[in-house]
């Protein structure tokens, strides 16, 4: 059996491991109450009504909606190198959590970078200094991350589409206080629905099932034990990567400066990333600033979608 430090750890990484399986995570994680950072993005400003999330439905472990996300899962559609491993997983999974369904005001192209290229995320995160997450693409659809703490992982996409992904996780946690590694495998299944207000701003609702499995029964009756913890971690990860889609929007539409500054000071990233992020800031951007000018009669003039002063940091 784990000794009570070995429980502590266990209790310790697996928000760690879980925010590896999400792909993006900030150490100091982001709040609705906590708004410093976002206050730096729109130049003093305070959001108190904008940088929000609304929780939809609650999460849930529930075996009936967890019969239901099987279903759901678009095994027909991973490649049969990999369709296996997945439904072996999601099968033998020791636990499973339905993340709260949210809706946050987003772009879709924003949405969709992010989506597309965690490792933007996390390389912004160290550039503000809020994460030492590293995560580097090492194939077309696969990632590898490091949490500098013995918490390392490798994430695969097994499958995309306008509506939602499907994603692999295999994760491992070291420390001096646990005699083996604990190793965890994972599936990831995230939809998303997007929609215009009649104000014509954009919204995205997104949901996403966990399912994660154990090879070590020893590891598995602890990780059980830690449930209604790992369950409130989960869920709460999950708000905190919308918060930051939300703030990236904010950004983007009030202070694109901030963005061309954090640009350039992404690292760990392919080629191509940081221009990609400035070209979605600028369509963005543009587009808010259209809304908006349909919303007041007021034309859209070069003078009227001049960007504000730059943040420095």
């Amino acid at each position: 059996m784990l000794s009570g430090r070995g429980r502590t750890a266990l209790s310790g990484s697996w928000g760690l491991l879980l925010g590896v399986i999400l792909g993006c995570w900030p150490a100091s994680g982001w709040s609705q109450e906590s708004d410093t950072l976002s206050l730096q993005l729109v130049a003093g400003k305070k959001p108190a009504n904008e940088l929000q999330v609304q929780t939809v439905n609650p999460g849930t472990s529930v075996k009936k909606t967890r019969d239901e996300a099987f279903r759901v899962i678009p095994f027909e559609q991973i490649a049969p190198a990999q369709r296996q491993t997945a439904q072996a997983i999601a099968t033998s999974a020791s636990m499973y959590r339905r993340l709260p369904t949210i809706r946050c005001q987003i772009d879709h192209r924003a949405y969709r970078f992010f989506a597309d290229h965690p490792d933007v995320a996390v390389s912004l995160w160290r550039a503000m200094g809020v994460s030492k997450l590293d995560m580097f693409q090492t194939g077309e659809y696969e990632y590898e991350a490091d949490a500098k703490d013995g918490t390392v992982g490798v994430i695969q996409f097994l499958h995309r589409s306008q509506t939602g992904c499907v994603v692999q996780c295999d994760g491992m946690f070291k420390s001096p206080v646990l005699a083996k590694p604990i190793q965890s495998r994972a599936l990831l299944h995230v939809t998303t629905h997007f929609e215009l207000d009649e104000a014509g701003a954009q919204y995205v609702t997104h949901q996403a099932d966990l399912f994660v499995s154990f090879p070590s029964q020893t590891v598995e009756t602890v990780a059980k034990a830690l449930t209604p913890v790992s369950n409130k971690i989960t869920d709460r990860n999950f708000e905190e990567i919308t918060l930051f889609l939300r703030m990236m929007q904010l950004a983007m539409t009030q202070q694109p400066g901030w963005i061309e500054q954090m640009a350039g000071k992404l690292d760990g990233i392919m080629a191509g990333r940081s221009d990609s992020l400035l070209q979605v800031t600028a369509q963005t951007y543009i587009d808010e600033k259209r809304r908006q000018g349909e919303i007041t009669g007021e034309p859209l003039t070069l003078e009227a979608v001049k960007p504000p002063v730059t943040v420095t940091q």
